[in-house]
């Protein structure tokens, strides 16, 4: 149930955002940034500073709450906003900038 209802929530938090959830994608130095990757990992691949970070509570059933932070890049003509939860990637959305 847990996780049906962290999953239910980030839908809904993708619908805020333009774009499509993926499961890998690549840095501009080529380097693979994938769902699991530690935020230590991401950051040593992105060797670049995120343009925004935004983080907020997820509210779980057992009246715990889950730390949540969405970093967004942008990488040639790309946006990725990339949702960290207990240190783990847990989400990757794009949305291509030429539209």
């Amino acid at each position: 149930m847990k996780k049906l209802v962290f999953m239910l929530w980030f839908a809904a938090a993708g619908l805020s955002h333009a774009g499509m959830n993926v499961e890998t994608f690549l840095t501009a130095e080529r380097q693979s940034i994938t769902l699991g990757d530690s935020v230590e990992d991401m950051q040593m691949r992105m060797k670049a500073s995120p343009i925004t970070v935004n983080s907020y509570v997820l509210p779980q059933k057992d009246q715990k709450e889950d730390l949540a932070i969405d970093y967004t890049y942008e990488i040639e003509n790309m946006r990725y906003v990339i949702t960290v939860v207990n240190g783990k990637i847990s989400q990757i959305q794009t949305e291509n900038l030429n539209k």
